[in-house]
């Protein structure tokens, strides 16, 4: 046999057995094991930091062949939390990447959520544990990063459903449900009803916080609205129990007459005008009701104890609806 041709067939030859390697490796899983691994694979970790880390689990065989594959995403891998196993052979496993079918977290915020309840949220979605949110939604160093100049986060989480993968960091994640809120105030006619009360986001977040926890109608809201309007420009007390109950951090229990007068920055019964902050997260029609109030007198109202409300111009009218409404309830006075 000519020299030449020897060397062609061994040259053929070990072509083959590479390639049928190559294919083995690529599609025959390291191992049967099915015990799945949680990896996250951060927003731009290279190609070659990807293969290192599934090779250091024993998910892969090999990293030159794995980034080979990848080549069929264009290189480009999808960064998220995936669930792996060692019986997923490196096909599978690059398709999931660069399909990008990564765990993804759903955190519905509703609308008249407060921070404790984002809180429960935040730890049954398992995106974070409630107590660590708590403490970063008070964090100094983070509300100033986010461009909040209050004392929490209460108020700007926009209520939706927000859709969160581990590739990023959790607190830029929630930065971005700030900016969703920042974003909503930047529109033009909101800017202009603002500056036509002098209110800035956080007091119409605060006066829309109030109205949230007040009305459980849409049309209600205007008219709640232009209570709470009308009682600030006489200087009255806003009187709002929801504040109450807020300052006292007391959730799900009736209030006393005592509660009404223990003083509190969120108590609306102990002074004139709005609370230290909000008290909730207000959807958008609430915001544009606290800056749209209704064109009327009222300057009372008082629960109908069926999600509605009955509205008075004065307070001999509201003690009159409040005795027929709420007859165990402490009347109230101006």
């Amino acid at each position: 046999m000519p020299a030449k041709k020897h060397k062609k067939i061994i040259l053929i030859s070990i072509i083959v057995l590479l390639t049928i390697y190559a294919v083995m490796t690529a599609t025959i899983p390291p191992a049967k094991e099915k015990e799945r691994t949680s990896l996250v694979i951060k927003s731009r970790t290279s190609l070659l930091q990807i293969a290192h880390i599934l090779k250091e689990h024993g998910l892969i065989r090999s990293r030159p062949i794995f980034m080979a594959l990848s080549l069929a995403y264009g290189g480009k891998l999808i960064a998220g939390e995936y669930e792996l196993s060692k019986d997923k052979s490196m096909v599978e496993i690059v398709m999931m990447m660069g399909r990008g079918e990564r765990k993804i977290y759903a955190l519905k915020i509703v609308e008249g959520y407060n921070i404790y309840n984002i809180a429960e949220a935040m730890e049954s979605s398992k995106i974070m544990n409630g107590t660590d949110f708590l403490n970063l939604a008070r964090n100094k160093e983070f509300l100033q990063k986010a461009g909040i100049f209050a004392d929490s986060l209460e108020g700007y989480l926009m209520p939706d459903t927000y859709h969160y993968s581990k590739e990023i960091e959790v607190e830029h994640f929630i930065e971005k449900i700030v900016q969703r809120t920042k974003n909503l105030f930047a529109q033009e006619d909101i800017v202009a009803e603002m500056k036509r009360f002098n209110f800035d986001i956080h007091k119409t977040l605060t006066l829309a916080s109030m109205i949230e926890k007040e009305a459980k109608s849409k049309y209600e809201k205007p008219l709640i609205s232009a209570v709470f309007h009308n009682r600030l420009n006489k200087g009255m007390s806003l009187d709002c129990d929801p504040t109450v109950i807020y300052g006292l951090n007391r959730f799900g229990s009736p209030l006393s007459k005592a509660d009404l007068t223990y003083y509190t920055p969120y108590n609306t019964y102990t002074f004139a005008g709005l609370p230290k902050g909000p008290i909730c997260s207000p959807d958008k029609n609430t915001i544009l009701a606290a800056l749209n109030p209704a064109q009327v007198d009222y300057l009372y109202f008082v629960s109908k104890n069926d999600g509605t409300h009955v509205f008075s111009k004065d307070i001999q009218e509201h003690n009159g609806f409040v005795s027929i409404y709420q007859r165990t309830k402490t009347t109230k006075k101006q």
